[in-house]
């Protein structure tokens, strides 16, 4: 296999800076998700709406997996993401519901 670390450095220069575009942009979605996650559990907080409604999350794990395998992408892969998306948005929520106690 060997091969210099250079060499690949200089074969992957362009699909890296995709790659990292991508990323940026990913970022950025998510920082537009969890601030609308914010303003949900602002909404929630004074008609007593729980952060966690688990038919809800059910409903949006459904249709990322059903989008994911549409576009070609692993349905479970997808969902573990999801998940580990929504942990963070339900502690974002809990502070967010703590802070305008």
């Amino acid at each position: 296999m060997g091969g210099d670390a250079g060499e690949g450095d200089a074969i992957l220069a362009e699909v890296r800076a995709r790659i990292d575009a991508l990323d940026d942009e990913l970022v950025d979605l998510l920082a537009r998700r969890f601030a609308a996650v914010a303003e949900a559990a602002r909404l929630k907080r004074p008609h007593g709406i729980p952060p966690l409604t688990p038919r809800r999350f059910a409903a949006v794990l459904a249709r990322v997996a059903a989008r994911a395998e549409a576009r070609g992408l692993d349905p479970e892969a997808a969902r573990r993401i999801w998940e580990a998306i929504h942990e963070e948005a339900l502690r974002l929520e809990a502070r967010v519901m703590a802070a305008a106690g």
